[in-house]
């Protein structure tokens, strides 16, 4: 609603970059065919649950429990972001997969085949869910903390997902590149939405023991 000449042009250019990746996407899926190991297994085993939303839930919530069992405000803020920071990418990412209908790589159609409006897994590639959930995570943890060295671990355990997505041959490259870019979007921008001055008109939704409340800053 209020892009501006920047916003715009990394928009284009990750869409760009979305459709410049599906050239490669079929060579990435035989190279990674061609270099299964046991290793290899094990490493984007670890990547893949890294995506699993369940695991992301569980750190938020946690995240939020300790920052009231502590008094800690930044902690359970945290907590908040990242639930925020899931649950909005995610649902652009899900409303894409349908819209967009792409086969998935097992299916055997080929990257460039798309139906459009479907709900069955296997015609749900295009973005990858695993990737967004782990960017989701890392961006807003990453912004957070503020740490290069945490950054690039970060950043590389969700990166590793979205590897592993290729790996399993549950996703294209481009799939996984699409849903990084939304997540990493939607959770800088969260980060930058909860930190600024509380005399700044907000809205927001937050958990508490008897359920949720509405908060409106003004």
């Amino acid at each position: 609603m209020h892009f501006d000449g920047t916003d715009w042009f990394i928009t284009s250019s990750v869409l760009a970059g979305t459709v410049v990746l599906f050239t490669i996407d079929e060579t990435s899926r035989s190279i990674a065919k061609r270099n299964k190991s046991h290793f290899g297994d094990k490493l984007f085993g670890f990547g893949r649950e890294y995506g699993r939303e369940i695991y992301g839930l569980s750190l938020s919530a946690g995240l939020y429990v300790g920052g009231i069992l502590f008094d800690d405000n930044e902690t359970k803020a945290t907590g908040i972001m990242l639930i925020e920071s899931i649950a909005i990418s995610s649902a652009i990412t899900t409303i894409l997969k349908s819209l967009i209908g792409r086969s998935r790589p097992y299916r055997e159609e080929g990257p460039g085949y798309f139906r459009g409006f479907q709900f069955k897994t296997g015609n749900t590639s295009l973005p990858s869910g695993h990737t967004t959930v782990a960017f989701a995570v890392s961006s807003v943890l990453a912004e957070k903390i503020q740490n290069t060295f945490v950054s690039i671990v970060l950043y590389s355990a969700a990166t590793l997902t979205s590897l592993s997505r290729v790996y399993h041959d549950a996703h294209w490259l481009s799939d996984n590149f699409l849903g990084a870019a939304i997540a990493t979007s939607v959770g800088l921008s969260i980060v930058k939405i909860h930190e600024q001055k509380v005399n700044q008109h907000t809205i927001r939704i937050e958990p508490n023991r008897l359920g949720i409340k509405l908060v409106i800053l003004f």
